[in-house]
């Protein structure tokens, strides 16, 4: 099986709706990920056109300056276009008092089909500069397939990361480590966005994933969500036009820390 990263596209911020940019590498049959992050924990939002995986918070804080709980999602999308067009992220009821988002497009192998992504949330609701994550369960990681870690931080201050968000997980090993999305902004209440991605070099999960990293500074309580995508191809059936399908059903998890 062959994934790669194949670009990302500038972070996003705003309070109110905003349109991240699909980057202009991506081609016909890319998988596009879009990740995002929101404060209140409670705002809505939504993307015409793409599947949502979910949705995660790091409590129920309400927001304000460098402070408040933080909401993060995934919608994610099959390329059939070349190019794509820019998606927006809409803002719904409660209003934002500050969201990011940005775009990671991913490759396969001609011959190859897309299996559909799954994504777990976890939080770190302490306050300090180190960054611990523990996702609130297995989502099914073994060898060959590719993750990406993104966080939501409730202020701009503890960015950029002095240590990018680094994936483990019992009886995996994972490839090296690229930091992708690194961007803060002071709209709103603040905040910063963050994704590395990382190849699976070999093993099996039999454990929840973690993540880790540092900030350059001291974040608050309930300060950041976080997410973990698997990325998964399969060889395409015979007569499939390979240019991607989705198997079963799209792993969703409910909105907070629980996903069953």
């Amino acid at each position: 099986m062959a994934i790669a990263f194949r670009a990302a596209g500038a972070a996003l911020f705003g309070v109110n709706s905003i349109a991240p940019v699909i980057p202009t590498a991506q081609v016909v049959g890319d998988m596009m990920l879009l990740i995002a992050a929101v404060k209140p924990y409670n705002a809505g939002w939504s993307v015409s056109g793409w599947t949502a995986l979910g949705s995660g918070a790091s409590g129920t804080t309400a927001a304000g300056v460098d402070l408040g709980s933080m909401e993060a999602q995934v919608w994610y999308k099959e390329a059939t276009a070349d190019p794509e067009t820019n998606p927006t992220l809409t803002e719904g009821s409660p209003a934002w008092n500050v969201a990011g988002a940005a775009i990671l497009v991913f490759s396969k192998a001609a011959g190859e089909a897309w299996i559909a992504p799954v994504v777990v949330y976890g939080a770190d609701e302490t306050t300090g500069t180190a960054i611990s994550v523990t996702y609130a369960s297995n989502p099914g990681v073994t060898a060959n397939d590719w993750v990406v870690n993104f966080c939501g931080i409730n202020t701009d201050a503890m960015g950029p990361l002095t240590g990018n968000l680094t994936p483990a997980q019992t009886g995996v090993t994972f490839g090296t480590t690229t930091e992708r999305v690194e961007a803060e902004t002071t709209s709103g209440g603040d905040m910063s966005l963050h994704a590395t991605e990382t190849p699976v070099n070999s093993g099996t999960g039999s454990a929840a994933p973690t993540a880790t990293g540092t900030g350059t500074a001291t974040g608050g309580a309930d300060r950041l969500e976080a997410g973990f995508i698997r990325l998964r191809v399969e060889i395409a059936p015979a007569g499939h036009p390979a240019l991607g399908r989705f198997i079963g059903v799209p792993f969703v998890p409910t909105r907070g820390r629980s996903i069953n």
